[in-house]
């Protein structure tokens, strides 16, 4: 199944969200274009509003393929930094039942529809945050995974990535970043966890690990 019809199986209904995002934005910047009409709704950030849904979201044979090579166990806890409409959480629910999955989203209408269909499912163990990733009162949680994806300005996942790295001292954790300026700041800027244990490369997404 493609991912368009993955998310009518699930009941995302992404496509209408987006249109109506792009009419909000267009309505206050008729010439706008994909890089600027995110700005207008919220508050200066890019949140990518015009861009094609399925490329805004990762696609499920990504997800379904990093549920493979990860093999998260049950009781873990894996946090998505710019979670969309959580389809990771949608995928982790059925290929690796047990795992808590916690996203943050800046889109307020995103975050509502995935939780949205979270409970329609009956998945506990899932839950999206309105959240701007950017704001210096947020702390990312603790957790053993962390999927990272070019969710905004290169200064901005910059930020996430030092708070990170915060982090690395006191536990063992994966970063999964799935876009080149992700992968390209972990790979050029992060040492500690791009050249001291293996790193597990996919096309689209990389797995960095505190341990082996």
């Amino acid at each position: 199944m493609t991912s368009e019809e993955l998310d009518k199986k699930f009941g995302l209904r992404i496509n209408e969200i987006e249109d109506n995002l792009l009419k909000a934005a267009r309505s206050l910047r008729p010439d706008g274009d994909m890089d600027n009409l995110g700005s207008v709704l919220h508050a200066g950030s890019q949140t990518w509003i015009g861009l094609d849904p399925q490329t805004l979201n990762t696609p499920y044979e990504e997800l379904y393929r990093l549920c493979e090579v990860l093999k998260p166990a049950p009781g873990t806890h894996m946090v998505d930094l710019g979670a969309g409409y959580g389809r990771l959480g949608l995928v982790l629910h059925e290929r690796c039942p047990g795992v808590k999955f916690t996203g943050y989203e800046l889109v307020k209408e995103r975050v509502e529809e995935g939780n949205r269909v979270f409970q329609e499912r009956g998945l506990k163990n899932c839950q999206l945050f309105t959240q701007d990733l950017t704001d210096p009162a947020f702390k990312i949680p603790e957790a053993d995974y962390y999927f990272i994806y070019d969710y905004g300005k290169v200064a901005h996942i910059r930020q996430t990535m030092k708070q990170i790295e915060a982090m690395a001292d006191k536990m063992k954790f994966k970063v999964i970043a799935r876009g080149k300026g992700s992968r390209s700041i972990i790979e050029h800027e992060h040492p500690w966890l791009s050249q001291v244990f293996e790193v597990h490369h996919e096309e689209n997404f990389s797995i960095y690990s505190m341990s082996y």
